[in-house]
């Protein structure tokens, strides 16, 4: 189990990684959105914006209405930021779970993939 203060050092790290990254910023263009993570063993939740391109600070707490909503475990978002693990493939066992438009859905799948890879 990750504490809220791992979750967040390790989106710190992530969220540098992807506000440096062109082809992210490119991918995020127009898109404006407010990110709900729900970890789904401690009940903690944080919320990120998506605004110009450019991923926000990491609040701790379900803020504003989500566009989309991100359920794992405390670990999974842990190793996601670290990029210890493969997005796609927790997704697709269903270990995480998004909730959202597809088109939004389909856009934070890429934009993960993208973080993944490129680091």
């Amino acid at each position: 189990m990750a504490t809220a203060e791992e979750i967040a050092e390790a989106y710190a790290d992530w969220q540098e990684r992807c506000n440096a990254n062109t082809r992210l910023a490119r991918m995020l263009r127009g898109w404006e959105r407010t990110v709900h993570l729900v970890a789904t063993d401690t009940g903690e939740g944080f919320t990120i914006a998506v605004s110009a391109s450019v991923l926000s600070d990491l609040r701790s707490g379900l803020v504003d209405q989500p566009d989309l909503v991100v359920s794992a475990t405390s670990e999974d978002f842990a190793d996601l930021f670290w990029g210890d693990l493969n997005p796609s493939e927790k997704y697709l066992s269903g270990e995480i779970v998004l909730a959202g438009s597809s088109e939004d859905v389909m856009r934070l799948d890429a934009m993960s993939m993208v973080a993944f890879l490129d680091q």
